[in-house]
């Protein structure tokens, strides 16, 4: 016997696996409605979870909003329920402005680097 034959595939252990049995299948939580993403179970402290603690920090969402994700960042803006919907409106606007600008800065560079190239 070689060291080959000690080792066994996860492929084969799941063939050679018994069958779950109907009820073991429904204990192991198939019949269980699913669970709805950020909308899980309260910490025993009575509080939520950090995640929405910093979505809901205006000052953190704007930091987001401007020095990493842009525009795409948008919809942490409008879950933010302590921006007032005039707020909302404005920061989209000054931050879809933002985002162009640095887009089209960037252009201007690849642009000018590229004319630096070709002439050489």
């Amino acid at each position: 016997m070689n060291q080959q034959d000690d080792v066994v595939s996860s492929t084969d252990a799941t063939m050679k696996a018994p069958a779950k049995s109907a009820k073991e299948t429904s204990a192991a939580g198939v019949d269980h409605p699913p669970s709805y993403v950020g909308h899980g179970p309260a910490r025993e402290s009575g509080g939520g979870g950090g995640a929405d603690k910093l979505i809901q920090n205006k000052l953190a969402v704007l930091a987001c909003l401007f020095l990493v994700t842009g525009f795409l960042g948008l919809p942490l803006l409008w879950m933010n329920r302590r921006f007032s919907t005039a707020e909302r409106f404005v920061w989209s606007l000054v931050v879809t402005i933002y985002t162009l600008a640095l887009i089209g800065l960037v252009g201007l560079i690849v642009l000018r680097v590229y004319r630096m190239l070709v002439s050489g």
